[in-house]
């Protein structure tokens, strides 16, 4: 009974004091943002009895049988009605049948990529050129648009032109399976620092380290020359979006936060430049043993943050993992020179 008293004395609230008065539970945003949505999707007559009803499910945890009734309840309840005739969803006075209304949720839920349960304006940006939809869907104008003003623009819109929203549905979806300008970009970005060897192809140890069993390999390399290269590199990233568009966002994002750390093999790699350069075998570099890759001093300078006059590993590592994020291609570039030079 708890949630439904919860719920009876919101309704009866008159007005509210100070602010100092209320102690808002953590889980009520979450609980009311839950009803709200079913209140607006089920359209119940009686919203006091459809809210008895949901908390009461709610805490049995049956609130998907619940749901199920009261679609039922509402369909033996009220007349019929034109909109019914024409085959629109009893219960949908807004004129959205069950399939459009899913579909729209649909195109909600790939078009917030973060799934931060809202749209912004840089979200909405390949439909959007010039913010007019925006400015139309933020009704509420606090810069984000709920799954509730989405629904509530497409159901304004049925009610105007009913053509006019299936036209906008089918536009939507072909255009978000196409990778956008900035995707395009963000991805052969990827590649290029990917591509450690600056050669223009990929390589199984060039990706290992977001794919230590190798599958992914495979299914890049569609050639099954054992190289990949920019336009096999596209074409898979084209495919995943098709697939799903959130694992494209996400994918992106994991291998942008790999590329700032260092791999194993290149901590292995470092660790034995440093030894190399580490003649006396004092564990620490002094200026002087970095002469042959450090004509100026300049790189000692760096390196010695501690100011002590000498280089710990964990100094000469922390340079490393620093370059890694500002260029991670110049890891690469300085142990390959290093082990030249000092013909490792």
């Amino acid at each position: 009974q708890a949630h439904v008293h919860l719920f009876v004395s919101l309704v009866a609230m008159d007005r509210v004091y100070s602010a100092e008065q209320i102690t808002v539970p953590p889980s009520l945003p979450g609980i009311l943002k839950g009803f709200t949505k079913e209140v607006i999707r089920h359209q119940p007559q009686d919203i006091l009895d459809f809210g008895a009803g949901y908390f009461a499910a709610a805490k049995k945890g049956s609130l998907e049988d619940f749901l199920k009734g009261w679609g039922s309840r509402e369909v033996k309840k009220a007349p019929e009605t034109k909109g019914q005739r024409s085959g629109l969803t009893a219960g949908h006075s807004s004129g959205l049948t069950s399939a459009e209304e899913k579909q729209i949720l649909e195109l909600f839920s790939k078009i917030d990529l973060e799934n931060r349960g809202v749209v912004l304006a840089k979200d909405l940006s390949r439909f959007d050129k010039n913010g007019k939809l925006f400015a139309k869907l933020d009704t509420s104008k606090d810069g984000e648009v709920s799954e509730e003003e989405y629904l509530a623009f497409f159901k304004g819109l049925k009610a105007k032109n009913a053509k006019a929203i299936e036209g906008y549905l089918a536009y939507a979806e072909k255009t978000l399976l196409k990778l956008t300008v900035g995707e395009e970009e963000d991805i052969l970005d990827l590649f290029s620092k990917v591509d450690t060897d600056g050669n223009g192809v990929l390589d199984k140890i060039e990706l290992y380290r977001f794919d230590k069993n190798g599958k992914l390999f495979g299914k890049l390399d569609t050639s099954k020359d054992g190289k990949i290269d920019k336009a096999e590199y596209l074409k898979f990233f084209q495919g995943l979006k098709l697939k799903n568009p959130k694992a494209l966002w996400g994918y992106l994002r994991y291998a942008q936060g790999c590329l700032k750390k260092l791999t194993l093999d290149e901590e292995k790699e470092i660790k034995s430049v440093f030894n190399t350069i580490d003649v006396d075998k004092s564990g620490e570099i002094e200026e002087k043993e970095l002469a042959k890759l450090d004509k100026n001093g300049k790189l000692f300078a760096r390196l010695d943050t501690s100011k002590d006059g000498k280089v710990s590993i964990t100094e000469y590592l922390n340079f490393f993992k620093k370059m890694k994020v500002d260029n991670p291609r110049a890891v690469y570039g300085y142990i390959k020179y290093a082990k030249r030079v000092l013909k490792m």
